[in-house]
């Protein structure tokens, strides 16, 4: 589990593996707002989605390497229940309403540049999934663009399974294309592992 004073790692990890969707949102709002200090900022609170609480981070030493964002989905309904959405939220709205609030959903994984490729993602990936099990959720979920290949072929080697495809449209500050993936993984009970 992430520890006060690991906010700083955190959230420029958070912020990298984010494909800049803070950044948008924010642009949306005021362009000179800075995205990496609201991510120290959403870190540090006592509770959120962001917060050290829903996060697994990787160290060695006293750096971190990785960290892994992850909480029942429920929680973001919760948050934007009362909500007011800005016009990119809203652009994006169809992404966060692919959600299964039934689900454990892993918000954003990132490994450091310099430690890629060495196991790395996928030791923070099944800490993850351990941390749904633990939990006793039936699945764990995640949101991955479709044009990142590589993202979407790390999670097919664990299994994870295109649910459904939204489609979100080009747009200069999100520059992204194919819309957004909803990824599954079923977690079976423990008394049906190693069952045929």
């Amino acid at each position: 589990k992430a520890a006060e004073g690991d906010d700083e790692e955190i959230a420029e990890l958070l912020a990298m593996a984010s494909g800049d969707m803070l950044s948008f949102i924010l642009k949306g709002v005021d362009p000179t707002v800075d995205a990496l200090r609201i991510y120290r900022e959403m870190i540090s609170e006592a509770s959120g989605i962001f917060s050290l609480q829903n996060c697994l981070v990787a160290e060695y030493g006293r750096h971190i390497l990785g960290v892994a964002n992850a909480f029942p989905a429920q929680m973001i309904e919760s948050q934007l229940e009362d909500a007011r959405m800005t016009e990119r939220e809203e652009f994006l709205r169809m992404r966060n309403e692919l959600n299964d609030p039934r689900s454990y959903l892993l918000n954003n994984i990132a490994v450091a540049p310099e430690h890629r490729r060495v196991g790395i993602g996928s030791l923070l990936l099944k800490a993850v999934i351990a941390e749904a099990r633990q939990k006793t959720f039936s699945c764990v979920t995640l949101h991955v663009w479709a044009d990142n290949l590589d993202a979407t072929a790390f999670y097919r080697k664990f299994d994870f399974r295109i649910e459904r495809r939204v489609a979100i449209p080009w747009h200069e500050d999100l520059r992204h294309v194919g819309g957004s993936l909803f990824l599954q993984l079923s977690l079976p009970a423990r008394e049906d592992v190693g069952q045929s």
